[in-house]
């Protein structure tokens, strides 16, 4: 596997993520009512929160990927 593919992938998820709170911070400014808080807490929060979760797990696997990456070059050429 092409670890900078992941870390490629890695680093749109954050961006898009970034952009969403931007964008939900702007529409809540404006849409102030039941609601909003309903679809942030329904929706938006467990989005935030996964994003949370997967940012570092997906680069804790990259660095393990590229561990096992260059150990099975060593044995190669062995």
């Amino acid at each position: 596997m092409n670890t900078g593919n992941l870390q490629a992938a890695r680093g749109r998820m954050q961006e898009a993520i970034e952009q969403l709170q931007i964008d939900w911070n702007a529409a809540s400014q404006t849409w102030v009512d039941h609601n909003a808080a309903q679809f942030s807490e329904e929706h938006l929060g467990p989005v935030f929160e996964e994003f949370r979760t997967a940012l570092p797990a997906i680069s804790h696997l990259v660095q393990v990927l590229q561990a096992a990456s260059r150990e099975l070059e060593e044995e190669s050429r062995w």
